[in-house]
């Protein structure tokens, strides 16, 4: 499928309706998975239509939970989904002894004319059990380490945990992303005083800033032919009454933002939206 074409309108996050089976301490969903009693999947199928129909042209991002913990179900989002969407998908690269690498290689592949970019999480400390780097090499299409930084950038350890980190992923495009609980509008897109934005400096060359958006904004790096991008965004998306994301619910419930899940949508914000 021909990926070429412009992003119009908000980004869809759907936080897939089965649990992850994963306990990191740093997740903000993992109290809405304890109870999947209200979970339907093909309510979930009903919003990604609607939304379609709007915003044929969209960013559409599968997290969780753990999109990849059941892999048949992944599988039937993906064909629900229409094409015109960049796709892209958050994971651990989840493995067990009901899949393991190849399994999970295999679907992703299966679908890489259709993902943009699956986002995998690996953060400076392990909090769950991580595959073996070598399933980087079975995956044939475009990966992206997504590393959160919770450590105190000021530290001499975290600028010794950043370089291996680096290392490990040398040539590997990375997004290390600041700790968005600490973010606010007055300081989401502020350098001067950014102290990982400091360290990040110090290790790798500085090459251009992205476009800021309302509520995120990023700044691309090069270390030893890896793409690194440092991401800022706010705990919300939604500002002054201007929908930025939407998401739908495990419910299948559509909601206008991701800070605590926001409020249900009212079809009416996005008329506000400027498109692009």
């Amino acid at each position: 499928m021909n990926k070429d074409f412009p992003k119009i309108g908000p980004t869809v996050t759907m936080f897939v309706p089965y649990d992850c089976n994963n306990a990191c301490p740093f997740c903000v969903n993992k109290q809405e998975y304890r109870d999947t009693s209200n979970f339907n999947l093909e309510r979930c199928f009903q919003a990604l239509d609607l939304m379609h129909r709007i915003f044929p042209h969209n960013d559409i991002v599968l997290t969780g939970g753990e999109p990849l913990a059941d892999l048949e179900a992944l599988q039937d989002i993906l064909d629900h989904i229409e094409d015109g969407h960049h796709i892209y998908i958050n994971t651990t690269l989840p493995i067990s002894e009901n899949q393991d690498i190849e399994d999970v290689a295999d679907v992703l592949n299966r679908y890489a004319d259709r993902i943009s970019c699956v986002n995998v999480s690996r953060h400076l400390r392990h909090y769950v059990k991580e595959c073996p780097d070598r399933i980087f090499n079975l995956l044939k299409l475009r990966t992206r380490i997504n590393c959160v930084i919770f450590e105190d950038a000021k530290n001499p350890e975290t600028a010794e945990k950043l370089i291996y980190f680096l290392d490990r992923f040398k040539g590997h495009e990375i997004q290390l992303r600041a700790n968005y609980s600490y973010l606010n509008l007055e300081n989401v897109f502020n350098i001067d005083n950014d102290n990982l934005f400091k360290l990040i400096s110090e290790l790798c060359e500085y090459k251009y800033a992205l476009e800021q958006e309302k509520f995120r904004t990023g700044y691309v790096f090069e270390r030893d032919g890896s793409k690194i991008t440092y991401h800022k965004t706010l705990p919300f998306a939604k500002i002054d009454g201007v929908v930025g994301d939407i998401i739908i619910r495990q419910t299948g419930i559509i909601y206008d933002d991701w800070n605590e899940y926001g409020q249900e949508l009212n079809i009416n914000d996005l008329v506000q939206i400027r498109y692009k």
